[in-house]
């Protein structure tokens, strides 16, 4: 029913005709609009890798609602551009507040004071500063309008263009219709050039993103043509079965070849890394290479406090894993995501090591005395990390963390009256009979150079006839703790030792009797024998002080070094091959004299034998018969195997990859954190397998209000329950969550069985085609970030 007139006339006859109170769009405009919408939205995503955790999607797809909103109700309205884009302005600053910055808002939805200057900030300094933080990007607030004001400016503008400027053409120009697409290319491009190495589905996106846009251009310009010529419905429809089907076989082949083409993380250009350049830990001497300033001219120098250490607890200093023959180092920066130089700017949230198994938790507070480098002392692998003093600037502009070495670095310098507090997670570390199973993780680290050869006779002798990777790396520890002595090279030490960690030092470490060193030559030489068994590997130096009360002193006789190794899906496991025996016996170290040798005149060299400098020749008569003999198969026979195999290839291949990926989240929730949590895995194992059967998911529900949903759409579809239904599941994992008890791995097995079994009965209940599908789908679950 059309809207009453706004105005009465009167035309030639006396009549009187009404005037339609909103401008209605045609179809076409409609489609336009769509476009436009759906192709901003494919742009916004991208921004995940910088936000993190969907945090910026109700601001991004807020803006692009609140701007392309205006812009209809302006058509609709039949509004001047200028009175249109007041009203949008108003509803920028309006609903910007509950959309982008909740948290200034008063009561969760008006405006305040400092919402609104965040929204200005935002749109002005924010793009800035969302290059020069690290990702995520949670602090300070205004970042969040970056994605609100790009979604909101982009859809205004462009859908404006949409509906008032691109109905009046009234020729077939393709090019004036892309004037439509700078605004979300525009968009697309921000997301990228904000984002990390780490992308979102950049194949994907990049596919889908110019399939629709090409198949958008070629349907407007066929569009004007059936409008001023005239088309035979069947032709239209042919054309656009067609259309579709290209842009979802492009997609398809687009995302696989996108996946499986992809250049490595550390090739990526990323503007944070130009904005603020990387730091370079080779422009800074090695820290093990210093091993000896602080047991020997540091030795009784207190170099700073620690409040809040446990006994047994290390204090890590610098992680390396790059050797070059004469010193282990930090990787140069740029190199893989998991090596030793990969660092980045502090956020307000530090993400989770990539190969990480998390254990107690700790907060201390150190008070920087007379310790000065660049590498900051840290608990273990840090979660926050606040400055409560200091001298001059503030240093937290300068800090660059490396959250998979747990190396954190300040490059204005560590300074006697710098006071910091920080949480952090040490590594969980399985016992032996828990590893025995577990095989090294597959990791890329910097390769090792110049290793003498002992090294690898000496690793294959020291892990003997061990089976395993954790038996022959106990071994080679065991030996050098009870081959080897310790001495630091001090006067006071009953025998010398050389420092340095080169070629040479190793070569003398392995092959003299007695074996004499301190930590900076056994991490060392286990380091290089376990690398060169394939086992990935790296030096840690720290402190190992011991505690005495509240307030533990560290002087530069704690220091130490020891070394980690990576297993699968457990993380580091650290590994401390140096003896505490120091009585070596003296006589054996003392340098023997030379003796000169007489001369022996050696025998001439043999005459080789006269077949060995014939070289064979080929010829062509030779090519000619090994070509008569080479086997070659038909030409038929690759025609048809292509015209089978791409099919083949295009069906299976994506099963075959969300297979496997389907497989590795089902074992991480089931092998992965405490029993809590895998019991807790397995109702998110349930409820991700009924989303892929198709099944709707409430958003931010109890387990109960889910149960209760998936329960109802069952029915409603006639799929079988248990007898109790899923509420007793998800009372059950909710008290192994909640109830403060420890959980028994039987309560853990119940709930996987439980859940299991009443998702397989409904996959069997769906029928073969819905079970087919479901297998084509994969639902990815956010990643839990810790606080």
């Amino acid at each position: 029913m059309t809207a009453t007139t706004a105005s009465v006339r009167r035309d030639g006859s006396g009549a009187t005709a009404s005037t339609p109170l909103f401008d209605r769009p045609s179809t076409t405009t409609w489609i336009d609009v769509a476009v436009i919408v759906g192709l901003s939205l494919l742009a916004v995503v991208g921004f995940e890798p910088a936000f993190g955790h969907y945090a910026f999607a109700a601001a991004a797809v807020g803006g692009i609602v609140v701007g392309g909103g205006v812009a209809l109700l302006g058509r609709l309205l039949r509004l001047s551009v200028p009175l249109t884009a007041i009203i949008a302005l108003a509803a920028y600053f309006l609903l910007g507040t509950p959309l982008a910055l909740p948290g200034l808002a008063l009561y969760g939805v008006l405006p305040s004071l400092d919402s609104l200057s965040g929204l200005v900030l935002g749109a002005v300094f924010g793009w800035s500063d969302a290059v020069t933080l690290q990702a995520p990007l949670e602090a300070p607030p205004y970042v969040a309008v970056v994605p609100y004001v790009g979604g909101w400016l982009v859809s205004f503008v462009s859908l404006t263009l949409a509906v008032r400027w691109l109905p009046r053409i009234r020729k077939p120009a393709v090019g004036r219709a892309a004037v439509l697409l700078i605004g979300p290319v525009l968009l697309f491009v921000a997301a990228i050039l904000l984002g990390t190495r780490d992308p979102f589905f950049a194949g994907v996106r990049g596919v889908a993103f110019a399939g629709v846009a090409l198949v958008w251009l070629a349907w407007r310009r066929r569009r004007f043509a059936r409008d001023h010529f005239g088309m035979d419905a069947a032709v239209r429809r042919s054309r656009l079965l067609g259309g579709a089907a290209v842009v979802v076989g492009a997609v398809v082949v687009g995302a696989l070849a996108g996946t499986l083409l992809a250049p490595p993380a550390a090739s990526r250009f990323v503007v944070r890394d130009e904005v603020t350049p990387p730091f370079d830990p080779l422009d800074y001497p090695s820290p093990l290479a210093g091993f000896r300033k602080y047991t020997k001219d540091l030795q009784k120098t207190k170099l700073f406090t620690v409040r809040g250490l446990t006994e047994g607890q290390v204090v890590r200093l610098a992680t390396m894993d790059s050797y070059d023959g004469v010193v282990w180092s930090v990787a140069e920066p740029g190199s893989d995501t998991d090596a030793s130089g990969a660092f980045e700017l502090l956020g307000s949230t530090i993400p989770e090591p990539p190969l990480f198994e998390p254990g107690a938790t700790s907060t201390a507070t150190i008070d920087i005395l007379d310790y000065s480098d660049v590498w900051l002392p840290a608990l273990g692998y840090l979660d926050r990390l606040g400055f409560d003093a200091y001298t001059g600037t503030d240093p937290a502009g300068t800090v660059r963390v490396n959250t998979a070495t747990g190396t954190t670095a300040v490059t204005s310098g560590v300074k006697e009256g710098l006071r910091y507090t920080m949480q952090a997670t040490a590594q969980k570390v399985p016992n032996d009979r828990q590893l025995q199973k577990v095989p090294p993780a597959r990791l890329t680290l910097p390769s090792v150079t110049n290793v003498p050869d002992v090294v690898s006779a000496k690793a294959e002798e020291y892990a003997g006839s061990a089976t395993t990777a954790i038996q022959k790396l106990r071994n080679i520890e065991r030996s050098l703790k009870n081959l080897g002595f310790l001495s630091h090279g001090r006067a006071s030490d009953p025998v010398p030792s050389r420092a340095g960690q080169g070629a040479d030092r190793m070569t003398d470490l392995l092959t003299k009797s007695p074996m004499v060193g301190d930590q900076e030559q056994y991490a060392s030489a286990f380091a290089l024998m376990a690398r060169r068994l394939g086992y990935p590997t790296r030096v840690v130096m720290g402190f190992a002080p011991k505690v005495t009360g509240d307030t533990t002193t560290v002087t530069g006789n704690d220091v130490t070094a020891w070394d980690e190794v990576a297993f699968d899906g457990v993380g580091w496991v650290p590994f401390f091959p140096t003896p505490t025996k120091t009585d070596a016996p003296k006589n054996q170290t003392t340098k023997p004299k030379l003796e000169p040798q007489p001369q022996v005149r050696q025998p001439p060299p043999a005459d080789p034998r006269a077949e060995d400098l014939l070289t064979p020749v080929k010829t062509k008569e030779n090519e000619k018969k090994e070509q008569k003999h080479a086997f070659q198969l038909p030409a038929w026979v690759w025609v048809v195997g292509g015209i089978v195999a791409v099919p083949l290839v295009l069906a299976l291949v994506p099963l075959l990859v969300i297979t496997l990926l389907k497989r590795r989240r089902r074992r991480k929730r089931r092998s992965t954190g405490p029993p809590d949590r895998r019991a807790a895995g397995a109702w998110d194992e349930l409820t991700d397998r009924y989303a892929e059967l198709g099944l709707t998911l409430p958003e931010r529900a109890t387990r109960l209000q889910t149960a209760a949903a998936l329960a109802e759409q069952s029915r409603r579809q006639d799929l079988p329950l248990p007898e109790d239904g899923l509420d007793d599941l998800a009372r059950h994992v909710d008290a192994a969550v909640f109830d403060g008890s420890e959980v028994a791995e039987e309560r853990v097995a119940e709930a996987w069985s439980s859940a299991d079994a009443t998702v397989g009965a409904a996959t069997k209940a769906a029928g073969p085609l819905r079970a087919r599908l479901a297998a084509f789908r994969y639902r990815r679950r956010p990643r839990a970030r810790r606080a």
